[in-house]
């Protein structure tokens, strides 16, 4: 838009009213109305430029348009509000009646502030039965960095593709010791990867809305129980646990399902260091999170052993 040059205005009105004036004062806008329209430019993102702005690096004592305790925290692209949908497709068994099991995440839908970490350790060891035969032993003789965790898959030379740790029997908790992994197999001293993708770390502190369901079977031909609770940072979330029934398998190639679906807040108070994990029991060996592939007659899509969708509700924690 250009600088308005305005025409003559009229004089100021005589005591009686002149319709002559007033024609001249219509005349006048007119020509006023005339050169706004002739010499502006639309501007389309004018207004959401200026909204970005005012969310985003605006005004405001803390960088936008909103106050710090109202709007909780911004990027610079304004405005963040983290979320995370997450699913699994791996079938997780029970690895043992007396210890955890910890839920992995292997298929990310999205991710926004939220992501999946692991915990990883590089190590030396063999795996046999302890007599130099195949089995289940592993022996660690040497920890190059990180922690050995029971549901780390490992990998290195001669081992069998998704051998998981099970428990450990002996020695430096996450360290030197012996071992139980999943899969009988023989493999001479090597070295081994150890991974397991449970992490839940979050980019900002705050309060989140946190809701999952598992898919869980039971392949035992008797009732059980499964327990499902959140760990912060490693340790169990006081009063998070939630019991349920299984019931025993239909027959001996049909199991029974159950569908655990719990929500709750989970509060971040250090994003550097804290991180959430879901961990799960049963007293039933035979009891496991279950994949089902895609389905047809009718089609239908692949049902995921494990989903969790996280949202973002708040800055301030109370």
């Amino acid at each position: 838009m250009s600088k308005i040059f305005n025409v003559r205005l009229p004089n100021a009105a005589p005591a009686e009213y002149s319709a002559q004036q007033f024609d001249q004062l219509v005349r006048s806008l007119e020509q006023i109305v005339l050169q706004l329209n002739s010499t502006y430019t639309s501007i389309p993102d004018q207004n959401a430029s200026a909204a970005s702005a005012w969310f985003g690096a605006g005004g405001g004592s803390a960088g936008g348009g909103f106050a710090g305790p109202v709007r909780g925290f911004q990027a610079s692209t304004g405005i963040l509000l983290p979320y995370a949908m997450l699913m699994s497709e791996g079938v997780y068994v029970n690895d043992a009646t007396t210890t955890e099991n910890i839920i992995t995440f292997d298929s990310p839908i999205f991710e926004y502030g939220i992501e999946v970490g692991s915990h990883t350790a590089v190590f030396t060891g063999e795996i046999d039965d302890g007599a130099g035969s195949a089995g289940t032993v592993l022996d660690v003789t040497a920890v190059t960095s990180g922690t050995l965790l029971t549901g780390m898959t490992i990998t290195g030379t001669g081992i069998t593709a998704g051998t998981r740790i099970v428990a450990q029997v002996s020695g430096t908790t996450g360290g030197v010791g012996v071992y139980t992994v999943s899969t009988s197999q023989l493999v001479a001293s090597t070295t081994i990867n150890g991974s397991r993708a449970s992490k839940l770390i979050f980019d900002y502190p705050g309060q989140y809305l946190v809701t999952f369901r598992t898919q869980v079977s039971n392949q035992d031909n008797s009732v059980g129980e499964f327990e499902i609770w959140a760990k912060n940072t490693g340790v169990n979330y006081p009063l998070s646990n939630t019991r349920f029934d299984l019931l025993t398998r239909k027959s001996a190639s049909i199991w029974s399902h159950a569908v655990p679906s719990i929500n709750g807040i989970f509060t971040v108070n250090d994003a550097t260091t804290e991180y959430l994990e879901i961990a799960w029991w049963s007293d039933r060996s035979g009891a496991f999170l279950e994949y089902y592939p895609a389905g047809t007659s009718p089609t239908r899509p692949a049902i995921p052993s494990v989903i969790m969708t996280i949202a973002f509700i708040s800055a301030e924690m109370y």
